[in-house]
């Protein structure tokens, strides 16, 4: 685990790194080094204001890297199309003739970096005269255009995708992805489109159109969201739709299941002051529906208690505050990539009154909230966690229903040469599910050498430690290469119901292979692990080993 620090001088010393306003502007080379370790970045300090900005967008792949400079690759920068300037440009969140602030260009990388289509982007001064600082605004694009050809195996089951997905349609930073995928739940067709700079502006749209062999799933989701820390005002338009069947698991599986039928609409504003004394905080208004309505399943046999019908209409207020402050970092999620990490406190509350008379089928408060800190930070460990809630609140019961409670706490440490450490706990806690739900163990819920959901609940804790390695190789100068040695222990559970499983914690030990592309446009990584049962041995649902094959968003 490495960070990248940005150190700030006086507008003097700045200066003299570009004594006599030196004309011309020499752009950043195909070889720009946007990965770097403990690197001091010379940047003006205030009352300065922004002169030129210059955009220098560079290829996938470097050519002037002898490893990269072939015919396949060079091949490969002829057909990317590079994101068009306007598209950096709307990314922005400063302009010429404006004063110049660090924490906005700070800001600027990071939203950059968020779009998905950029490798990684950088903003340096490349001249200061007369009280005015030039900018150049570095990206690296990632290959955007990718085949969807996927195969992953987790607890004991097969997954596979096969479709097309380009992030970057024509440079224009647009998302379009057409996939038919069978996961542990479902076979389904999908359509999915994304742009987070609508029509140019600020807009965000996500569409979605699934079509699955147990139903569907529309979703239209349209809105101007809080952009920046110093954003004043967002809104948002929500509709959703959706058909599918929740099953039921014992020892992995499938016991019971319900036709569930899904109807979510919203709409909200939100208004703020900005970014005041290093925080955002923000208030929004809005109206919510929800309706979830069940029927009994042609193919599965229906829960013994089978699940409530509940109909939701509210307005609501939510709060939320964000501390500024980031730190940049390398090898904690991903290998070798710019990282962005939030070392600063984030707190999300929701209240919403679903009465009779707004046209709910009871009086329930609609509760959701979440808070997240880091609880140390050195530069060599980094120990965060993050608390949520959601649930509703029974006004005639005097109970909570369908509430979950989850905590999650992540500790890293660096250690010699290529090694960190890696702890993980997770817990979650509910009280009255409606029983289309459960809480799960196993497979990809944690036990990597058990079957998917081998234990169900209505709780569940899960401790995993992993010495995790990120190797320098880079195969082909397209894929980079980590390993981990993990051990898993955790169960799930509901008080006063046996599972007959023999010991109530699963644990297992194992070693994985962890692969994550320098070049493609999603940060994702590949984790090919083998894991062998510590508990349980004697279980005939239990093998000897489980070897499994997924592509995550982290390491």
């Amino acid at each position: 685990m490495s960070f990248i620090v940005l150190l700030t001088f006086s507008p003097e010393l700045f200066a003299q790194a570009f004594p006599n306003c030196q004309d011309g502007f020499s752009a950043a080379s195909a070889s720009y080094p946007f990965v770097r370790e403990r690197e001091s970045v010379l940047l003006p300090a205030e009352n300065l204001l922004i002169g030129e900005i210059q955009i220098t967008r560079l290829p996938v792949f470097d050519e002037g890297n002898d490893d990269e400079n072939n015919a396949l690759y060079r091949l490969a920068n002829r057909l990317h199309i590079l994101t068009k300037e306007p598209v950096v440009l709307q990314q922005l969140l400063f302009e010429a003739a404006e004063g110049f602030d660090l924490r906005a260009t700070q800001e600027t990388q990071r939203l950059l970096r968020d779009q998905g289509y950029f490798f990684d982007a950088d903003i340096r001064p490349f001249r200061v005269c007369d009280g005015k600082v030039d900018l150049e605004v570095i990206t690296r694009d990632s290959w955007s255009l990718t085949p969807n050809l996927g195969f992953d195996r987790a607890g004991g089951e097969n997954n596979f995708s096969i479709g097309l997905r380009d992030t970057n349609i024509l440079g224009l930073g647009n998302e379009l992805s057409i996939a038919t995928s069978q996961d542990i739940d479902r076979q389904s067709t999908e359509l999915i489109y994304e742009d987070n700079n609508l029509f140019g502006t600020r807009l965000h749209n996500h569409t979605e159109f699934v079509d699955s062999d147990d139903g569907f799933t529309h979703i239209i989701d349209l809105g101007l969201p809080f952009f920046e820390l110093d954003s004043t005002n967002s809104w948002r338009v929500l509709l959703e739709n959706d058909e599918r069947v929740d099953e039921l698991f014992f020892r992995g599986e499938e016991v019971a299941g319900a036709v569930h039928q899904l109807e979510h609409y919203s709409l909200e504003y939100g208004f703020s002051r900005g970014l005041v004394d290093g925080y955002s905080k923000r208030w929004l208004l809005g109206y919510g529906y929800r309706s979830d309505e069940f029927s009994h399943s042609d193919e599965l046999p229906a829960p013994a208690d089978f699940p409530i019908d509940r109909e939701f209409s509210f307005p609501f207020i939510k709060y939320e505050s964000i501390e500024d402050s980031f730190v940049t970092a390398l090898n904690l999620e991903q290998i070798y990539l710019t990282e962005d990490l939030h070392i600063g406190s984030r707190l999300n509350l929701s209240l919403g009154v679903a009465a009779e008379q707004f046209g709910s089928d009871q009086n329930r408060l609609v509760l959701q909230g979440s808070y997240a800190d880091t609880l140390l930070y050195d530069g060599r460990q980094l120990w965060q966690h993050e608390f949520h809630f959601d649930g509703f609140w029974n006004e005639a019961r005097g109970q909570l229903e369908d509430f979950v409670v989850n905590y999650e706490a992540q500790y890293f440490r660096r250690q010699a040469g290529p090694f960190a450490l890696f702890i993980n706990f997770e817990a979650a806690y509910s009280e009255n599910l409606n029983s289309n739900r459960q809480i799960f163990m196993g497979g990809i819920a944690g036990g990597r050498a058990f079957d998917n959901r081998f234990q169900a609940g209505d709780r569940s804790v899960v401790l995993s430690v992993e010495e995790r390695v990120y190797s320098d190789l880079h195969l082909f100068n397209l894929i980079r290469v980590g390993a981990a040695v993990f051990a898993d222990i955790g169960r799930a559970w509901e008080p006063g119901v046996d599972d007959g499983i023999a010991d109530d914690y699963l644990s297992n030990v194992g070693i994985g292979l962890r692969l994550g592309s320098s070049k493609s446009a999603s940060s994702r990584v590949a984790h090919i692990d083998l894991a062998i049962p510590v508990s349980n041995r004697n279980d005939p649902d239990v093998g000897e080993f489980q070897i499994s094959v997924e592509v995550k968003g982290s390491f």
